[in-house]
């Protein structure tokens, strides 16, 4: 088992197309960390001259009510600004971005290019036979996605957090005092997005598509696939039933800083059920297709 990781592991670090995915999501981040800041700056001039009174029209710019967002050309972008102007800690923007699907738009597609890579390029054909469990295999490949998944939520948050205190004149704190509280919002995110990452690769290995599970998975991380389901459970069986309540796109968008028991208690339960579900499910399949 460890070398069949060590050598996805090395076979991750050589995908062209995971390294191009990485890449843009640390891209993205930078440009959303710079969106923020020049808005949070904005946003923090303008409360300012709302309290001297001098208040100054800006038609391009729609701030919500809480002072916390700000919609700009059909992007939302998430600031750290209170309501009386003072920049709040970092942690809770990177917490909110984490249930907010925009990372795991950017992990999801890495994954499953990653995951159909080795039939392409012959690396399973090489050692299915040198393997005493054919499941071995798949658990390696679900353990260095795994790995792959939390480096990019990691570094996506210290690249955007170096962002902010670079472009931001007031340096933003990262919230030291809130870690303890965020930990579990990183872990219950974590567990939620490989269940999802975990869904995606059955689809995967059904379809042999990975177009078909990339697309799958933006539908749902956007809410659309949800929406659809949702309708049609209730026009097929006429209940009232709130079956989104169970999705994981639903605990992961309720995951946040300051959540109560019974959401985590949700969180926990739906992500374990359909991780080891989507993953049942992958090992049989994966010990029973033809390997060509």
């Amino acid at each position: 088992m460890l070398n069949l990781i060590r050598m996805n592991l090395f076979r991750m670090v050589h995908t062209r197309g995971l390294i191009v995915v990485f890449v843009l999501l640390m891209g993205f981040s930078v440009l959303n960390g710079s969106m923020s800041a020049y808005y949070s700056e904005e946003m923090a001039k303008e409360i300012e001259e709302q309290k001297t009174g001098a208040q100054q029209e800006n038609p391009g710019l729609v701030i919500e009510e809480n002072g916390e967002q700000i919609e700009s050309v059909g992007i939302t972008i998430n600031t750290p600004i209170e309501e009386d102007g003072s920049l709040s800690d970092y942690i809770f923007i990177y917490c909110e971005e984490l249930s907010s699907g925009i990372l795991l738009l950017f992990i999801l597609i890495g994954a499953v290019l990653f995951f159909r890579g080795d039939e392409k390029c012959g690396f399973l054909k090489n050692i299915a036979g040198q393997t005493k469990h054919r499941y071995n295999i798949f658990f390696s490949k679900l353990i260095t996605v795994g790995i792959y998944t939390f480096v990019c939520m990691v570094c996506y948050m210290f690249v955007e957090y170096i962002v902010f205190n670079t472009l931001i004149e007031t340096d933003i704190n990262f919230g030291v005092k809130h870690i303890p509280e965020a930990l579990k919002v990183f872990a219950l995110e974590y567990l939620i997005h490989m269940a999802l990452i975990s869904g995606l690769l059955l689809i995967t290995e059904l379809t042999k598509s990975t177009a078909a599970a990339v697309t799958i998975g933006i539908l749902s991380v956007m809410g659309i696939c949800s929406m659809l389901f949702s309708a049609i459970v209730q026009k097929i069986f006429h209940i009232n039933f709130n079956v989104a309540k169970y999705y994981l796109t639903t605990s992961m968008s309720n995951v946040n800083i300051g959540m109560d028991g019974d959401i985590i208690k949700l969180a926990l339960g739906v992500g374990i059920t359909f991780f080891i579900i989507y993953n049942i499910a992958n090992v049989y399949w994966f010990s029973h297709k033809d390997i060509v």
